[in-house]
């Protein structure tokens, strides 16, 4: 008998979506007015321990509203890692400021070091991003913001539960981001919310998310700003408040995955495994191998194998400096962390209540492909 299909990565549904969703349909409020955005909002500050959160389309636009909220635009500097997915550089350029990359460190997030040296005086923000679920050192780069009268940004997308010093993940910025596709710890689909302490952003945020439109019926259709039709609807909040009642069971779920596999691969020669810091909770929004030479196989061919199994992987995130998207400043900078990152990175699969069953065969998969 055959294997199936494993996919990488896949949701998990409780129960109450469906009944949360047919609440929202009988009800009527299906688009982006309705009950279940504001208990949705309500529900994921006080999880996090903030006073405001603002749903969205997706955690790309939360990020690029944070920006424009922040007053980032032309000429403006934003530090950013070199080596993360592109949703938080493209929400620098849709603002048309300059990206400044920063090599990775120990965790795979930037270097915190090498931020406080790539300072000048056009930068405006740090934008932090907590990689594949390890937190970044958050807390020295608020301090870095700090001394320098910088904002700090915080995309917490892959870390959805992480904490730095005991601390949540997303309370350490001015104003940090949260996706909720379908792959993260929780989902509503597409979705993201923008999360904050500070009353004034919040109530800009909530602003420009909705056009920009006026405060009353006569000036409704005023428009003060450029604004964005970046709302979430009530149909995707429903379903977000069902999957944060059981966040505290999906991280778990992960925490268990990760630790599985840790069993399961250690002991396999050429096998880098998942970064893990005292100072940090690492949630493994996935998990995550570098493959050494010792491991006899490139990572490529170690993809491929396991394709040929049925098992479905990823290979890690392309840096910045070799986007071809991003035209060369003719800089001398290099960045070897990313770049091993890069060629020797991949994911494999891992998602809440995923069966232990998978991970055994997984690994003995990868044993077998060794070189």
């Amino acid at each position: 008998m055959s294997e199936e299909f494993q996919p990488v990565a896949q949701p998990h549904l409780w129960g109450n979506e469906r009944i949360y969703l047919d609440e929202a349909l009988e009800s009527g409020w299906v688009s982006s007015r309705g009950p279940f955005i504001e208990r949705f909002e309500r529900a994921f500050a006080e999880s996090i321990g903030v006073a405001h959160a603002v749903s969205v389309t997706n955690c790309t636009n939360a990020l690029h509203l944070a920006l424009d909220a922040l007053g980032i635009g032309p000429g403006d500097e934003v530090i950013v890692p070199d080596f993360t997915m592109m949703a938080p550089v493209f929400a620098v350029l849709y603002q048309r400021a300059t990206p400044v990359p920063i090599d990775a460190d120990e965790t795979w997030n930037m270097d915190p070091d090498a931020v406080a040296v790539a300072i000048t005086p056009r930068t405006r923000a740090i934008l932090a991003v907590h990689t594949y679920g390890h937190p970044a050192r958050i807390d020295r780069l608020r301090e870095i913001a700090d001394e320098h009268n910088l904002w700090l940004v915080e995309d917490a997308a892959e870390a959805h539960g992480g904490a730095v010093l005991g601390r949540a993940v997303g309370t350490f910025g001015d104003i940090a981001c949260f996706s909720f596709y379908a792959n993260k710890l929780i989902t509503t689909g597409e979705g993201g919310m923008i999360i904050t302490n500070c009353e004034e952003l919040a109530k800009r945020v909530r602003w420009k998310r909705n056009m920009c439109f006026g405060s009353d019926e006569e000036s409704r259709y005023t428009h003060e700003s450029i604004g964005f039709n970046y709302r979430m609807t009530n149909l995707q909040a429903a379903i977000g408040l069902a999957q944060l009642e059981n966040a505290a069971a999906a991280l778990e779920s992960k925490l268990s995955i990760a630790q599985a596999y840790d069993a399961a691969l250690g002991e396999i020669p050429g096998l880098t495994l998942p970064p893990r810091s005292t100072w940090a909770k690492n949630v493994f929004w996935v998990y995550g191998v570098l493959i050494r030479d010792e491991f006899g196989r490139s990572r490529v061919e170690l993809q491929q194998r396991l394709s040929s199994r049925k098992i479905e992987t990823r290979r890690f995130f392309t840096p910045l400096h070799r986007q071809p998207v991003i035209r060369s400043n003719g800089s001398l900078l290099s960045f070897p962390n990313a770049d091993l990152l890069c060629e020797r990175g991949l994911y494999l699969p891992s998602f809440p209540c995923m069966s232990t069953s998978v991970i055994q065969r997984v690994a003995d998969e990868i044993r077998r492909a060794r070189g």
